[in-house]
């Protein structure tokens, strides 16, 4: 057989070249990550307009609408954005005055929004941290709060009255419970849709051992997201880990749990002050590794990934491995795969489109 193969080795690969063309062999797909700036003059300010005109003023948390708007948490600027389809940047609540007060629109005030998330109706909510509350600002412009005195501490119970540490992180789920990243507390809580709030990770103690609830540590966790089967992940940034909470309550790790940056499976891997944590439509996990200025992507499974960026901080556009983040820390995946950043150090609001590649 071999015998005849190298003999006849031209006639094989005019068969296989016909036999493609003809339709009976696909061609291979592959994917590569491409990074675009799709908001942002990338200097620190505070300017509505064409989006790339527009500034934001350390960005932390962005959300993702059903009709392809993108949210911001402008962090230091104290309001939330909006980027339309069609490339304007909009103020739709709060601005760039520190403070505490219900409203409409502009006549809110927060103190520190550090992350937002989306609900089915388009609500969105956000952690307020340095208000030390949960807000929540409805389609038609409202902004109220839910959940917090004020006041900052470590206390469960009715919304209203319970404490936070300093809430950093907000996933929201299809019932309309909220999961909230209590970074001081270094737990993580859930808010029930009758205004319940108790802890479901962690125990107000740093530290890192997984187990059944509160019997478990967390240090200093900073964004939460949520699958569609109810398991939470949490980016628990002062171990260096991604940990997951099981929908019957077990605090597990998934990856990670020193510092460094190396991709792999589980603990095997490394991150650098995992920040900003999503779940796409494929159930992988997306991650801002903010001190690594890379994005990366674990598996359910906890393989991890890089999809772009490189060690060093940069601003630059273009392919996964080439593109440069500058301590990027909030991030959303889109029901097509795509993937936003708030690029905090930049300034900017970056976008990852993935690209088919065909060969033969």
């Amino acid at each position: 057989m071999m015998r005849w193969l190298v003999r006849n080795t031209p006639l094989v690969f005019l068969f296989i070249l016909l036999y493609t063309v003809a339709g009976g062999v696909p061609l291979k797909e592959h994917y590569r990550y491409r990074v675009l700036t799709i908001a942002g003059d990338g200097k620190k300010g505070f300017r509505d307009g064409v989006a790339d005109r527009a500034s934001f003023n350390w960005p932390t948390g962005v959300a993702v609408a059903e009709d392809g708007s993108i949210f911001v948490a402008d962090f230091s600027n104290n309001a939330i954005r909006k980027i339309t389809p069609d490339g304007m940047v909009i103020t739709v609540a709060g601005r760039p005055a520190a403070g505490h007060r219900d409203g409409a629109g502009k006549d809110a005030l927060f103190w520190g929004p550090d992350n937002i998330a989306i609900d089915q109706e388009q609500n969105i909510y956000i952690a307020d941290a340095d208000n030390y509350r949960i807000r929540k600002l409805t389609p038609d412009g409202m902004v109220v709060t839910i959940a917090g005195t004020g006041v900052p501490g470590y206390r469960d119970g009715e919304a209203l009255s319970v404490m936070f540490g300093y809430p950093t992180g907000i996933a929201v789920d299809t019932s309309g419970a909220l999961y909230v990243a209590d970074r001081r507390t270094h737990t993580v809580r859930k808010l029930t849709p009758d205004g319940r709030v108790f802890t479901i990770a962690g125990n107000g103690l740093p530290g890192f051992s997984d187990g059944r609830g509160r019997l478990s540590h967390l240090r200093e966790p900073i964004s939460v997201a949520v699958a569609e089967d109810g398991t939470v992940y949490i980016a628990d940034s002062g171990n260096n880990a991604i940990r997951k909470v099981t929908p019957d309550g077990e605090v597990l790790t998934l990856a990670g749990g020193s510092p460094g940056y190396r991709d792999g499976r589980g603990r095997h891997a490394q991150f650098n002050w995992p920040t900003g944590i999503a779940v796409g439509p494929d159930g992988n996990i997306y991650v801002c590794d903010s001190g690594n200025n890379k994005i990366r992507r674990i598996t359910p499974d906890g393989v991890v990934s890089t999809v772009a960026g490189k060690i060093i901080p940069g601003r630059s556009d273009g392919p996964g491995f080439e593109a440069e983040f500058n301590f990027p820390t909030g991030i959303a995946v889109d029901k097509m795969g795509n993937i936003y950043i708030a690029d905090s150090g930049n300034n900017l609001i970056r976008k990852i489109i993935k690209e088919r590649m065909t060969y033969k």
